[in-house]
């Protein structure tokens, strides 16, 4: 999964995202995309808020949603 420093996405950002597979552990997909949009959920969490980027995909022209651990920023 992504190592970058970065945990704070915001939309334009140019990132490379990791899908893994249901464990968790190894990665199913990756590719390059643009984040859309941050939404924070707040129900019940008892370290805070869930929060997960909606990110286009360029390899598969569709739109997912990804957390910070499994996206990497793209400087260019």
């Amino acid at each position: 999964m992504g190592s970058g420093t970065v945990k704070d996405f915001k939309p334009g950002d140019l990132v490379k995202w990791y899908e893994p597979y249901a464990d968790g552990f190894l990665t199913k997909d990756a590719g390059k995309g643009i984040v859309l949009e941050k939404s924070e959920l707040n129900y019940g969490y008892k370290n805070g808020p869930y929060i997960r980027y909606r990110v286009y995909r360029t390899k598969h022209s569709d739109k997912m949603y990804f957390e910070a651990r499994e996206l990497e920023k793209i400087d260019e």
